[in-house]
């Protein structure tokens, strides 16, 4: 039997349906053993919203369900839930006591969507599905490193002993006895809550079972570490198959990357607009109207009106007193200690279009070199470690998002009768696109909906993994180093994906239709 890994990156909805494809792909696979290609998948590593599909299949196995009816479970759930609008609902609306987000997020997690499942339903049941191995990842603030929820069956050690992944990292390791209580929607929650969305998680302080007595002891101990989205150090998920490689061996290794591809280049552009408005400007606006204001005061009568144009004089004051104590005490006391020629009066005169524009060119540059910049370069560097290491030679598998879109390099390693073959017919190149205009977020909008970009998604999943099953198979035709002995049960399936894709070349929705 083949051991295959697989990793699911971060990407939120987007990723969590585009993952679920991939998987029903694998699942609609029939080997020669008479298995299906995901009952070879021994490994899982996931990431953000790539958790939610992983933590729902592994679970579903634990609960015997068949891979098809848990993998349309998933999809209808994911068609058909709206968890982030009832955490924001109820948090907003003042039904929830909690004071943090994604604490609310957990709790509607474990509602909707886990119904109160841990980690221990895993423990318990790992030893008898497929998977010997699972990991959930996040990342862990003060170390700057992946913080791994695992779950794996037990491997014997050449000393005698036995072996598991660890629960946390090197420099925080979580007792199994305390992790069998950690609920799954809290995994969840701590690999998904990426910065700027959410609060961090606090580990242990935010997890249910640091309020049982029995526990006390262990949290008397504990300090408390800050956790959030896993895509910060590894949005791909390959550091743990990484590890896991020196403890089993892997014959194919497929990373599932939900990423958008090459992003437009960076730019901004200035603005007029309020170029009229200053400071010293709109102090004197607010001068006349405090007058104009006064004025009614002395001939409207008392009552409602009086009340009104009375709150209103007091209301221009105040702010008229609050914009001359920043503008004359504040800024001027500060201005001492600036360590170059600076005119505080300089400030009253400066249109508001530069202020605007000086706002905005840092808040779009900061989002954009922590969303895209560093991503990217964290993107490369991980990838690095798998494409520049000749032990993964002809044992990986990328299947992105984006490679069959319009205008990408899809056929870079095909030769000119593989090309013609191969080519992605325009109803792929367009599903591709669609699929991939869906941004990061945990919801589909109206227009999501309207457009039908959750079975794009879907359907981008499954034809990018049959496409690329397929160029895995042509490559291997021109170099067979270090092939695993088990890949005969991929190289097998050459005429199921042959004609797989030319059926998804006529309609790509078409596997998408039977779940």
């Amino acid at each position: 039997m083949a051991r295959i890994a697989i990793s699911l990156s971060g990407g939120g909805f987007r990723a969590a349906t585009f993952h679920l494809g991939a998987l029903s792909y694998l699942n609609h696979l029939r080997t020669s053993d008479g298995k299906t290609l995901l009952n070879h998948v021994r490994a899982v590593s996931t990431i953000s919203g790539g958790t939610l599909t992983g933590l729902w299949f592994i679970l579903g196995q634990c609960r015997g369900l068949s891979n098809d009816e848990n993998l349309r479970q998933l999809y209808h759930l994911l068609l058909e839930g709206d968890v982030i609008g009832r955490a924001s609902l109820e948090f907003l609306c003042g039904k929830s006591t909690n004071h943090s987000l994604i604490r609310e997020m957990v709790r509607i997690y474990d509602e909707d969507i886990f119904k109160g499942a841990t980690m221990g339903d895993l423990m318990d049941n790992i030893e008898r599905i497929d998977i010997d191995d699972f990991s959930a990842n996040a990342t862990e603030f003060s170390n700057a490193t992946e913080f791994r929820f695992q779950v794996g069956k037990e491997q014997k050690t050449e000393r005698g002993g036995s072996s598991q992944g660890i629960i946390g990292n090197a420099f925080y390791k979580i007792p199994h006895a305390i992790a069998r209580q950690i609920r799954l929607a809290e995994v969840f929650a701590a690999s998904s809550c990426f910065p700027g969305g959410f609060e961090a998680l606090f580990f242990p302080r935010d997890f249910q079972f640091s309020k049982l007595a029995e526990n006390a002891d262990y949290m008397s101990q504990a300090k408390p570490i800050a956790l959030m989205d896993g895509g910060v150090v590894d949005n791909q998920g390959i550091e743990p198959i990484n590890l896991l490689r020196k403890r089993r061996d892997i014959d194919l290794f497929i990373i599932s990357d939900a990423g958008r591809g090459q992003d437009q280049p960076y730019t901004f552009e200035e603005t007029d607009a309020l170029s009229w408005f200053t400071v010293r400007r709109c102090n004197l606006l607010l001068n006349l109207m405090v007058l104009f204001v006064a004025q009614f005061l002395l001939w409207v009568p008392r009552g409602f009106w009086f009340g009104f144009f009375l709150g209103l004089t007091i209301l221009f004051v105040l702010i008229r007193l609050v914009s001359a104590i920043a503008s004359r005490v504040y800024i001027k006391r500060r201005s001492k200690d600036v360590p170059f020629s600076f005119r505080w009066k300089g400030l009253l005169t400066i249109s508001f279009s530069k202020y605007i524009d000086l706002i905005r060119s840092r808040a779009t540059s900061m989002y954009t070199l922590s969303d895209k910049v560093f991503m990217k370069h964290i993107r490369t560097l991980n990838y690095n470690t798998i494409y520049l290491d000749e032990k993964w030679r002809n044992r990986r598998i990328m299947n992105a998002l984006y490679e069959l879109g319009t205008g990408q390099r899809w056929d870079k390693h095909l030769t000119k009768e593989e090309r013609v073959l191969m080519e992605p017919s325009e109803a792929i190149l367009a599903n591709s696109d669609l699929a991939t205009s869906m941004g990061t977020t945990l919801w589909w909008s109206d227009e999501d909906r309207r457009l039908g970009k959750p079975q794009a998604l879907m359907a981008a999943g499954q034809h990018n993994m049959c496409w690329n099953l397929l160029e895995f198979i042509y490559r291997l035709r021109r170099d067979s180093t270090n092939l695993s002995p088990e890949a005969h049960i991929i190289t097998e399936l050459q005429e199921t994906l042959e004609a797989d894709w030319q059926r998804f070349r006529e309609n790509p929705l078409w596997l998408t239709y039977n779940l």
